[in-house]
């Protein structure tokens, strides 16, 4: 394998569209894979699953080729959270978790929580909904263009992400990197819960959407901690079949921006 696999799950209402700017910022090393959910894009006419444990079964089915070797998942907000049901499949079904997940801009599994369902069934309600979780600058909640494209998904997706609800607290069997905004009323809380291993949070001036001042950054530090992941992996792998790997360009515990 030349390239190890970041999947990348999009955020409430994004798609490939949003993340393909991301391809540029990753070097040869890294092959972006960008989840594409229902309601949008190419896939505007299928509908959306029940439930976040179905659309994360239809991911995995989908990428399940990919998930048999060594990959990562990334996922900001709301992908975060189906990132992390995508990830409990492949330890389940497939005996093989990511070598990294890495979580943005997101609450962990057990204390994701969106409560504004009927806000969503009027326009000033969704304008409010849309500013509070920082989804569109204040000119596009008001846009009708915006509204007409992009409300079906954003309105879905968070319907979505209204029913779900994490008790089992399952850990991963990898190592999770937190990335925040300082700004965000996310926090790291109950993260730790989620993995076997200590956990890494790097904090970065902004919001809700503090990614998109930092990509360059975040992009960095994803590479390098799937690397040195990948070289460990190949390390205890008896054949030396994965002893051709590139180059560590070398971690930090934290990342500022």
């Amino acid at each position: 394998m030349d390239r190890i696999p970041i999947v990348c799950f999009p955020h409430a209402g994004a798609g490939r569209l949003y993340y393909n700017q991301w391809q540029h910022a990753f070097n040869s090393t890294v092959d972006l894979q960008i989840v594409q959910y229902p309601l949008r894009e190419q896939r505007t006419r299928i509908p959306m699953p029940p439930s976040v444990g179905a659309l994360a079964a239809d991911v995995f089915a989908e990428l399940r080729e990919v998930f048999r070797g060594p990959y990562a998942i990334w996922g900001h907000s709301m992908g975060s959270v189906i990132g992390y049901e995508v990830a409990k499949l492949c330890q389940e079904r497939l005996s093989n978790p990511p070598v990294m997940f890495f979580s943005s801009g997101a609450a962990a599994p057990c204390r994701v929580r969106f409560t504004r369902v009927r806000d969503l069934d009027t326009p000033e309600g969704f304008r409010s909904v849309l500013l509070r979780y920082g989804g569109a600058a204040a000119e596009y909640a008001r846009d009708p263009e915006f509204l007409r494209h992009f409300a079906p998904a954003i309105k879905e997706d968070l319907r979505l992400l209204a029913g779900y609800q994490d008790t089992a607290f399952e850990p991963l069997r990898c190592p999770v990197v937190v990335m925040l905004g300082r700004e965000d009323t996310v926090t790291a809380d109950q993260w730790q819960h989620y993995t076997e291993h200590p956990l890494e949070v790097n904090e970065y001036d902004g919001g809700h959407f503090f990614l998109d001042e930092h990509r360059a950054a975040m992009a960095s530090l994803m590479e390098s901690k799937v690397q040195l992941a990948w070289q460990l992996r190949g390390d205890r792998v008896e054949d030396g079949g994965r002893g051709d790997l590139p180059g560590v360009r070398g971690t930090g515990n934290r990342v500022t921006g």
